[in-house]
């Protein structure tokens, strides 16, 4: 056999294991594709969730609403939308009053891949 065939030979079965043992190229990480209220916002009235949609399928999270003096804004963790796997979702309490809000986020993608992060908005009244 002629070297060359001999090399295509071997690479042609070395990529044939590799995909015959489910070894694909590495899938990206998701990032934050928008939120709701939209980051850095004022708001003339409290919204009645919060929520984190991402570049690509998470497998689950939490997202946690705090208020103005630390209070918990928030009900529960949160989850995943089980009507968007991209999503991640909290209802808020009623009554929230005016200042500064801050969502903290985190979840595990579809690729195992942890991220963490936050973002702001106002109610002003």
């Amino acid at each position: 056999m002629p070297t060359t065939l001999r090399l295509a030979s071997r690479a042609a079965t070395v990529v044939l294991l590799l995909f015959g043992l489910g070894i694909t190229p590495a899938s990206a990480h998701v990032s934050v594709k928008s939120t709701s209220p939209t980051a850095g916002t004022v708001r003339s009235s409290p919204p009645r969730s919060v929520s984190v949609t991402f570049s690509g399928p998470i497998r689950g999270g939490t997202l946690r609403v705090v208020g103005p003096h630390g209070t918990t804004a928030s009900r529960g963790s949160g989850g995943r939308d089980p009507r968007n796997v991209t999503r991640l979702g909290v209802d808020l309490r009623s009554r929230l009053g005016a200042g500064r809000y801050t969502a903290r986020w985190s979840v595990v993608a579809a690729d195992g891949h942890a991220e963490a992060g936050l973002f702001r908005f106002r109610v002003r009244r």
